[in-house]
């Protein structure tokens, strides 16, 4: 981690208007994330991206995942696919573990390279999976994970690509949502104590990840009210122009970094 930057101090220097914006933008996110499966954390990571150095970035929004994804896991708990989500998380645990080694490992310059073209291929492969009408079974599950696990852990909003797994495999609804849940929070718990091990987290950035977790709780809550009753469609392009323009900001800064 990198040592000059004190992120309590950050937090606690904010004033009451910021930390209201940023309670609502989490809240927002955790919306999001539960109305679709995705974009939560990768909403909050690309809004608070300038002001935190990127190696506490992906980690730091860990945190606020785990609080989503416990909390949105527990809603949709009647809804889960138990045997496919431990088969998928099993599998992608050792290519997880290898991505956040990546992370840790290469220069921030690097890193900006990865997240800002990492999250326009995401959007690219989605649809070009969507386009084919992509049907996979147990085999294609487990190359799925792979890919997943090793993106995961370099990236923001790797969920869309477990979605993806998910619907391709039969899944549909809340069926998808409950699963993906329960993949994203053995995921994050690993990700999390990987980069525990790696010196990427600290006390001060679980706290604050916590702090703005705990608000996606009710986010959580208020997503699974609306989720039958609204359509994902403009969700979705809505996402996808947010995820374009920020991979687009991270590949800037990492030519100007």
């Amino acid at each position: 981690m990198e040592t000059d930057f004190d992120i309590a101090a950050l937090f606690a220097s904010l004033g009451f208007f910021e930390l209201s914006i940023l309670i609502l933008t989490a809240y927002f996110a955790s919306v999001v994330s539960g109305i679709s499966g995705y974009g939560g954390g990768m909403t909050l990571g690309l809004l608070v991206s300038p002001f935190i150095p990127i190696k506490l970035l992906v980690p730091l929004m860990s945190v606020f995942v785990l609080f989503s994804n416990f909390s949105r896991m527990y809603y949709y708990r009647k809804n889960i696919f138990w045997k496919k989500g431990i088969y998928f998380a099993v599998i992608s645990t050792p290519f997880l573990i290898a991505g956040t080694n990546f992370y840790a490992a290469v220069s921030p310059k690097t890193l900006y390279f990865c997240l800002g073209f990492g999250l326009a291929f995401i959007v690219i492969l989605r649809r070009v999976f969507k386009k084919i009408n992509l049907n996979i079974g147990w085999f294609g599950l487990g190359v799925m994970a792979v890919f997943y696990g090793t993106i995961s852990g370099v990236i923001l909003g790797p969920g869309s690509v477990l979605l993806t797994a998910l619907a391709a495999n039969g899944m549909v609804g809340a069926q998808i949502i409950g699963t993906d849940s329960f993949i994203t929070l053995i995921n994050v718990i690993i990700r999390l104590i990987s980069f525990w091990n790696l010196g990427l987290l600290n006390l001060d950035a679980l706290y604050v990840g916590s702090m703005i977790g705990i608000v996606s709780i009710f986010g959580s809550y208020t997503a699974k009210k609306i989720a039958d009753k609204l359509g994902v469609k403009l969700h979705t392009i809505i996402i996808e122009v947010c995820v374009i323009l920020g991979g687009a900001a991270m590949i800037y800064r990492a030519f100007t970094f």
